[in-house]
């Protein structure tokens, strides 16, 4: 067993998940960091990551889910939930996704304290305030997949759907990915080069890419858990379409929390069926996700 290996089952060992992945973009910059002279930081930037980390994973198994797996970046972690629920559940996605960040910030917190009380002397409380501050405020720009993504996914899923809130984070991601890729192209002509903001620019829009990517499948997943859900004290929210309006067209605009009624109007716009959501729901499952809902109608 390699270094890594024996590394990631001691860290899963800690978080308690079923698995730990450190990203080879971190081994790396740990690699990079010790020919630099600057092993040291990248450990330390390591530690805070895991720490980061381990305030999702405690959050998310408090809260009562099983985390299958950790995967460690440079500038956070990523933690995936069993049969990806978290997301299902704007209140939950947005508590675990904040309780990373909010790590970071106790840490700065207790570093005050022991700089306050002479037991931290000020160039390693500059260095250690420096990291928290940049881990945690960067998780919180409001881009999938970082945890600011996550908490605007949840924020705008009960009002614009699941599908369409997690696009709308994603192309949040894409514009702060060339934000941060454009800042430090400027840097470097002006003479103060940044090649951190550019990687973690690239990187932001290569994740991007890949989410984005997936939204479809994540959809599916998302709608089998809608369908496996109790109904019980759920708000209703209700619908109103044509009959030739396709079942996908109506069921991305489903939302966590929430029953869906809706409403089939004819050409004069009177109700002539009310189509509940498990019945849309079934005939996705059912490989029926592009025809037209007035086809229900004919059962």
């Amino acid at each position: 067993m390699s270094f890594v290996s024996r590394l990631e089952e001691k860290i899963g060992y800690i978080f308690g998940v079923g698995r730990v992945r450190v990203h080879p973009l971190f081994i790396a910059l740990l690699i990079a960091a010790y020919f630099v002279g600057l092993l040291n930081a990248a450990l330390l930037l390591f530690t805070f990551v895991i720490l980061h980390e381990f305030g999702h994973a405690l959050t998310a198994k408090w809260l009562g889910y099983e985390v299958e797996e950790v995967s460690l970046l440079p500038f956070g972690g990523v933690a995936k939930l069993s049969y990806a629920r978290l997301g299902f559940s704007p209140r939950d996605e947005a508590v675990v996704a904040i309780a990373g960040p909010f790590v970071n910030f106790l840490l700065c917190i207790l570093a005050t304290v022991l700089y306050a009380i002479h037991l931290m002397n000020a160039d390693f409380y500059q260095q250690w305030m420096q990291l928290n501050c940049w881990i945690g405020i960067f998780n919180l720009l409001p881009g999938l997949p970082l945890d600011g993504g996550r908490i605007l996914r949840a924020a705008r899923s009960r009002q614009v759907g699941y599908e369409r809130a997690t696009l709308e984070a994603y192309r949040v991601a894409f514009a702060l990915a060339i934000l941060l890729m454009g800042t430090g192209v400027l840097a470097l002509f002006i003479g103060h080069p940044h090649l951190g903001m550019m990687l973690l620019g690239l990187f932001l829009l290569v994740t991007a890419v890949r989410g984005r990517r997936d939204v479809r499948s994540e959809t599916m997943r998302f709608l089998d858990a809608k369908r496996r859900q109790s109904t019980s004290l759920l708000k209703i929210h209700s619908l109103a379409v044509s009959s030739s309006t396709k079942i996908r067209e109506i069921v991305v605009q489903f939302s966590p929390d929430r029953y869906h009624i809706v409403y089939v109007l004819a050409e004069d716009g009177l109700v002539v069926a009310v189509i509940e959501e498990v019945e849309l729901l079934d005939a996705v499952f059912e490989g029926r996700w592009l025809e037209p809902v007035g086809a229900l109608l004919d059962k």
